[in-house]
């Protein structure tokens, strides 16, 4: 039986068109992989973009003072004070901060740190006191007195927390008027009470007291954390340090009975402008 032969040979033109072929798909492919790519690169860039911001870059000023706190540990209370000293930069009497970790927590209405103490020396720090009474005379140096028609005003945003006023004095007969503002008062921990001495017919005792540097100690609404200035860098670092000793010794006098943890966890010094010095405590 005869078999039937088949010719293979590929004409020119068959060959042309294979060789056409294969170059698009070529192109294709290569379009294909960077597209791939460019998909690689936005999840990349995406992925950056979610690790963070970059760290805050400082100024030569700032690292300059820097180099004052490179011996780690922590101080006595009149070695952070030489530190800051050496660290000071800037061209203003700078403050001293007072910065105090606890063991407690702040949701719990137990746990809650507020009193007020007379500190032994002045924080150089005037405080904006606002006066709820009868006496409606308006502002004396630091004082505003109001009447209840001041409730108003705060409502309003005409008399405004923290930058008018820092300090609430009330006397007992408008405790029900000022009510009415403290869902703006309270989150700022402003509102007057009975513990603080805040709430009070003689005023004008209270004013004496807070003049003479009384202050109220509490920690930070919802936050497990105290901030109190406790004087200046022009002030002597003996009184400094005294005031200092002073809020860490009251502190542990009202210590919440129901704690378990240390109350006092950590304890920092630092000035308006200055990195943090941690103190032995």
């Amino acid at each position: 039986m005869a078999q039937k032969v088949v010719d293979h040979t590929i004409t020119q033109e068959e060959l042309e068109k294979m060789e056409r072929a294969e170059k698009a798909n070529a192109e294709t492919s290569s379009q294909s992989d960077d597209a791939n790519d460019n998909n690689e690169d936005v999840k990349s860039k995406s992925v950056k973009k979610k690790v963070g911001k970059p760290k805050k870059k400082r100024g030569a000023k700032y690292q300059n003072a820097r180099k004052a706190f490179e011996k780690e540990g922590t101080f006595s209370i009149s070695e952070a004070l030489e530190i800051l000293q050496k660290a000071k930069y800037a061209n203003f009497d700078e403050s001293i901060e007072l910065h105090i970790n606890l063991g407690i927590d702040p949701k719990n209405s137990e746990q809650r740190i507020r009193f007020t103490t007379s500190l032994p020396h002045e924080t150089g720090k005037t405080s904006n006191i606002l006066v709820i009474s009868d006496k409606n005379t308006g502002k004396v140096k630091n004082v505003i007195y109001k009447n209840e028609t001041v409730i108003e005003e705060i409502l309003k945003g005409t008399l405004k927390p923290d930058s008018d006023f820092n300090i609430v004095v009330c006397h007992p007969s408008k405790m029900k008027d000022i009510a009415k503002v403290a869902k703006i008062l309270g989150p700022k921990g402003l509102m007057p009470s009975l513990k603080t001495g805040t709430v009070t017919a003689d005023v004008e005792g209270i004013l004496k007291d807070l003049s003479k540097g009384q202050v109220e100690i509490k920690n930070q609404p919802n936050h497990a954390v105290i901030h109190i200035l406790i004087g200046k860098l022009s002030s002597k670092n003996e009184d400094s340090e005294a005031n200092v000793s002073h809020v860490l010794t009251e502190l542990q006098k009202n210590s919440p009975s129901k704690l378990k943890k240390k109350l006092i966890q950590k304890v920092y010094l630092c000035t308006s402008m200055s990195p943090s010095v941690r103190l032995k405590i």
